[in-house]
């Protein structure tokens, strides 16, 4: 099978020059429709489509005939729900089958739409070895930098939130909410740098010891020596994506559903936000797809340079 085309590199970078994730914003809007990015934004709406749609017919053979809240809007007192959970078999059978194995496949299917999507954004083969190897790299170089600073920063947070101020609990809870998000997608972030430089070694060791060391510290240096822009897009994406559905929720709420129209178009408005949300992350996908291959050829350049001086 032959490689992916890339996508032509824009003029101004005919000369590598190091940059940084910013710089590639507007260009990574190219290639917002494709088909691979069209499988992405299904495979996101099928994770939560069919796991709602499942749970909710799992909750129906247990309720039955029920006392909760035939519409929405309508007030669920804790004596429906302690009913569900004890009486009616929920705690139990939480969540049935068909949900979690929806979403299985659908988040299966969207972690390799999406790793698709960015070789071809890179112009690198994208291969399972390097798909499932990337991650394995993230565990091992993402997980405890991460890790350390998500628990310092959560704890000054919950920290804030200790001295009773009221203002300080609501930064807790809705930044510690969106940080906790941000913290998840910096791993992802951390893998997807780690699978395009595994992207055509057919070897876990690629080749020697000295190959992997490097390609190890590359991949670090890649996230970390960028403090502030790469912090930037990640915590506004957590928070726009985290946004978007809650808004819905609340307007949902407000508006109730108690005629086929308006749960018709709280559920278009559900869709929606979540597109928006699938395709937000598709374009970070490319963002790093395109700042990954001009760093890789910067540093081809160094190279090239220095064996030059050395011959």
């Amino acid at each position: 099978m032959s490689a992916p085309t890339p996508e032509p590199m824009p003029r101004d970078e005919e000369t590598p020059s190091p940059q940084g994730p910013w710089r590639y914003l507007a260009g990574a809007v190219r290639g917002g429709l494709s088909g691979w990015t069209l499988q992405f934004l299904g495979a996101w709406l099928c994770f939560h489509v069919l796991t709602s749609a499942f749970w909710a017919l799992h909750l129906q053979r247990l309720a039955g005939a029920s006392g909760l809240p035939a519409y929405w809007g309508e007030l669920v007192t804790a004596r429906d729900l302690w009913e569900l959970f004890e009486n009616g078999g929920l705690k139990d059978h939480l969540l049935g089958f068909g949900a979690p194995a929806a979403a299985v496949l659908a988040f299966a299917w969207s972690l390799w739409a999406g790793w698709k999507l960015q070789a071809r954004a890179a112009g690198v083969p994208a291969t399972f070895r390097a798909w499932i190897w990337g991650f394995a790299d993230a565990l091992l170089i993402g997980a405890l930098p991460v890790g350390c600073l998500a628990w310092l920063v959560l704890a000054c947070l919950s920290g804030l939130a200790s001295t009773g101020i009221q203002g300080l609990g609501w930064l807790d809870w809705i930044g510690g909410t969106i940080l906790r998000l941000a913290f998840l997608s910096t791993f992802f972030l951390q893998a997807w740098i780690c699978r395009l430089g595994r992207a055509g070694h057919a070897t876990w060791g690629m080749g020697s010891w000295e190959a992997l060391r490097g390609h190890l510290v590359r991949s670090f240096l890649r996230l970390w020596t960028h403090p502030i822009q790469w912090p930037a897009l990640v915590v506004a994406g957590s928070a726009v994506r985290a946004g978007l559905p809650f808004l819905v929720v609340i307007l949902g709420w407000r508006m109730g559903g108690g005629t086929p129209g308006r749960v018709v178009l709280l559920l278009l408005l559900q869709a929606a936000a979540v597109l928006a949300s699938a395709w937000l992350m598709t374009w970070f996908l490319r963002v790093t797809a395109l700042y990954w291959r001009n760093d890789a050829r910067v540093r081809a350049a160094i190279r090239e340079l220095e064996s030059g001086a050395r011959s």
